[in-house]
Parts: structure tokens; C-alpha cells; sequence
């Protein structure tokens, strides 16, 4: 009997094989929805995550001329957290707050929506919809701990008597 030599593959050519699906952005969202809803998300979530994806992708439009999310770099996503942090006009577009605020959204508000990026870009690769994640490499902003909003040690006390 004789054994048939295996044949090599080179590295990151099997990457290079397969094809991965050209989507926009709206098809993404819409798949991501959708898997999303079937797995039990609450609609609220959901609602969120179309209404930060639009944010992201007016945003988009205005700044790059990208068509399809395979096409996201980490550098895009910095530079919309810059914009964020420090063009962003606050409450602009707001239904119900109609006074324009400051300049600059909150740490908080930022990390909220980075954290829907990345749900979607984890959902989207684990899917085998995109090559390559764009958030991996991006992380949440640091801050600062707000101690406003805890209770002393008497007031423990009180709670537990």
C-alpha cells in the first residue's frame, strides 16, 4: 500500500480562499437584527442597536466613501470616537429635547455605542459574514468612577436595620 503524500497548503491562503459576502450597511444591521430577535433580545436592545448603527453610518457617509462594512478599518472607528468626543453636537436631532447642547458627547454615551459595534462586528465575523474585526483592536474609553451614586457605610447600616 502506498501513502499519498499530503499536499501544503501556505499559510493565510485558506484565509485568502474563501469568499466572504459584499454587504451595506443596512443589510448588516438587518441581519444582525434578525439573528439577534432569535436569540431572545429584548426589542428595546435591538431598537438601540439600529438607532446607534444609524448614528455610525450618517456619520460614515458624511466622512468616508465606503459602501460595505468589510471595507471597516480600526482607524474609522477612532476617528469617529474622536468625532464623538469632540465635534459631536449633543442632543442634536433629539425628538423631544429641542435645546442644541454642548459640544462632545459623555464618556459613557461613547462606550455605550462602541459596545454595540462591537456586538455586531462579533456577531457578523462569527457568522462568517466578514474576514476581519474592526472593533478588536478598539477599546472602550477609560473613566473616572462616579462616587455620586453610592451609598455610605451608614447608610448601609440603615438599609439592613
Amino acid at each position: 500500500m502506498v501513502l499519498k503524500k499530503r499536499k501544503r497548503t501556505a499559510i493565510g491562503k485558506l484565509a485568502m480562499e474563501k469568499e466572504y459576502p459584499k454587504i451595506n450597511f443596512e443589510q448588516a444591521i438587518d441581519f444582525v437584527v434578525s439573528a439577534k430577535s432569535a436569540e431572545g433580545v429584548r426589542p428595546r436592545t435591538l431598537k438601540d442597536y439600529q438607532k446607534d448603527w444609524g448614528y455610525f453610518v450618517k456619520w460614515l457617509e458624511q466622512n468616508y466613501e465606503i459602501e460595505t462594512v468589510d471595507e471597516q478599518t480600526p482607524q474609522i472607528f477612532r476617528d469617529y470616537i474622536n468625532y464623538l468626543k469632540y465635534d459631536a453636537v449633543r442632543y442634536e436631532g433629539h425628538i423631544y429635547i429641542k435645546k442644541v447642547g454642548g459640544v462632545g458627547l459623555a464618556d459613557t454615551t461613547i462606550n455605550i455605542r462602541l459596545r454595540v459595534y462591537k456586538a455586531m462586528f462579533n456577531h457578523l465575523e462569527r457568522e462568517g459574514v466578514i474576514a476581519f474585526n474592526p472593533m478588536d483592536s478598539v477599546r472602550l474609553l477609560k473613566q473616572d468612577l462616579d462616587l455620586t451614586n453610592y451609598f455610605t457605610d451608614e447608610e448601609v447600616k440603615e438599609l439592613f436595620c
